[in-house]
């Protein structure tokens, strides 16, 4: 397998483990919102479900644990496919921010004020 290939099969797997980590994230967030509007309407007090409110809670924490990790991994694995000599592999259409370099403090703005 050439060195490109193996980058491009590597950056697909990646998006669909980012897309999962997302879809996840966005399920747990869904239930977590609709849980209050189904007590309120069963006109139930708010003690019943606390604990399964609560174990979403943390299931969130870590679903978005899990995508901070996921973008480190891929931060990670940039540098490992400029280190195998593939600068640039193009896979699926979603469009990245630009890198923005960095300065170390507040970043200058039209106008010339501080964010």
């Amino acid at each position: 397998m050439k060195r490109i290939d193996a980058a491009r099969a590597g950056a697909q797997k990646l998006m669909r483990a980012e897309a999962a980590i997302d879809a996840a994230l966005r399920e747990t967030a869904e239930l977590m919102g609709l849980l209050p509007s189904l007590r309120l309407e069963a006109n139930l007090s708010a003690v019943i479900g606390q604990d399964a409110v609560d174990d979403l809670g943390e299931t969130l924490a870590h679903i978005l644990s899990a995508r901070r990790t996921i973008i480190r991994a891929h931060s990670s694995l940039q540098a490992v496919r400029e280190q195998i000599g593939c600068r640039t592999v193009s896979v699926g259409e979603m469009d990245k921010p630009p890198d923005v370099p960095r300065t170390g403090g507040f970043h200058a703005v039209e106008g010339g004020r501080a964010a």
